[in-house]
């Protein structure tokens, strides 16, 4: 049973990561497209992006951590 709820708990986190990088793609392609425009905006959009870009890549930290735990928990009972 324990391996069955990890199993599902591996494929929740995967799913929310690819979304996350998803939504991230699409701020950073609309950026993009903003800058082209608007040239004059260079500046604050790196800056955004760049603060995107570090808050993203902490969440994500944070989960996979969150998961290999769940992983090691899960070797040490079904070794």
């Amino acid at each position: 049973m324990e391996r069955i709820h990890f199993i599902k708990e591996a494929k929740h986190s995967t799913h929310a990561l690819a979304w996350q990088l998803v939504v991230q793609g699409g701020v950073m392609i609309f950026l993009g497209l903003t800058i082209v425009l608007y040239p004059q905006l260079l500046i604050l959009f790196f800056a955004f992006a760049f603060i995107l870009m570090g808050l993203g890549s902490i969440a994500a930290a944070y989960k996979i951590r969150k998961f290999a735990k769940k992983f090691d928990s899960f070797f040490d009972v079904f070794g």
